[in-house]
């Protein structure tokens, strides 16, 4: 499934807005320290996986200005 960045940011905000009756920020910043215990919790390196995640997005940022005309 391709998705467009915007309706990345889209499903991202739901998901973040769900997770706590806090603002938006809030949640987001709650979720990532979340998100480091989760990795302390099952032996994953939270720095690698935001690498890939980071270079997962520049390929999403590149493709969709590559698309612009």
């Amino acid at each position: 499934m391709t998705l467009s960045n915007r309706k990345r940011a889209m499903r991202c905000l739901h998901a973040i807005a769900a997770y706590s009756d806090d603002d938006v920020r809030t949640n987001l910043i709650d979720f990532l320290a979340d998100a480091r215990h989760w990795c302390d919790q099952h032996g994953e390196s939270y720095a690698e996986l935001d690498r890939i995640a980071y270079q997962h997005y520049l390929a999403e940022l590149f493709e969709s200005r590559r698309r612009q005309p």
